[in-house]
């Protein structure tokens, strides 16, 4: 499992619960990230904006025939409130929305991440956000990410449940009870899945490799067959 350097910085902070300022570099432009507690409590951007219709659309919580409407009428970058309305999206989730997908895009883009423990206070407007859901925003791979073909198993799913956020994600791990290749994840499932195999929580297997073990067990069970019919 890899992850972005942005990825690993934030997971540490969230383990250590750790307060101070995560600077992000790219290309020379900066970026940073206010941590207090292992939660995120402000942003500055240099890089790695994302608007909040970018980020609903990104999310499938605005369609495309708002994005279009929102376009035609020049207010793409901030949905309006009937909008909002329609869409039964408070501001609340629009803004939590928008700074993960910034996230997700400072985890692709960064080249350097630098943590620096210091003082910090929520920025005035900034809604604090958990520190699982950062977390899991930064190791959602890149629509350009290769991803392997692997296998997952969840011994114990109630072990998993600091790091859920919903009802279908419990159902999903609860499908792993065995050795099992997960159809079609979306980019926030596949970051569940690397989250909880960093934790211990699953285990997960390359194709390969699991194909490999399925091999030589069914060979040892062929052997005992075979020894138990010889003393017979």
């Amino acid at each position: 499992m890899s992850a972005s350097q942005v990825a690993e910085a934030l997971y540490a902070a969230h383990k250590s619960r750790a307060t101070g300022r995560l600077t992000l570099h790219a290309g020379g432009r900066e970026s940073a990230l206010w941590l207090r507690e292992g939660d995120l409590v402000g942003a500055r951007l240099g890089f790695g904006y994302q608007t909040p219709a970018q980020a609903l659309f990104q999310n499938g919580l605005l369609g495309v025939d708002a994005l279009d409407a929102l376009w035609a009428r020049g207010g793409a970058a901030a949905p309006d409130e009937e909008l909002l309305e329609d869409s039964g999206l408070k501001p609340a989730v629009v803004h939590e929305q928008q700074v993960l997908a910034q996230v997700r895009r400072l985890s692709e883009l960064a080249e350097r991440a630098d943590f620096e423990a210091e003082a910090v206070e929520a920025a005035g407007g900034f809604a604090p956000i958990a520190g699982v859901r950062v977390v899991r925003a930064a190791l959602e791979p890149a629509p350009s990410e290769a991803l392997s073909a692997r296998v997952y198993r969840c011994p114990e799913v109630a072990a998993c449940e600091p790091w859920l956020t919903d009802a279908s994600e419990r159902g999903l791990l609860e499908t792993l009870g065995a050795f099992r290749q997960p159809e079609a994840l979306t980019g926030a499932q596949q970051a569940l899945l690397r989250v909880l195999e960093r934790e211990g929580r699953i285990e997960a297997l390359s194709v390969e490799e699991w194909e490999e073990r399925e091999r030589l067990r069914r060979e040892e069970e062929l052997r005992q067959a075979e020894e138990e019919a010889w003393e017979d």
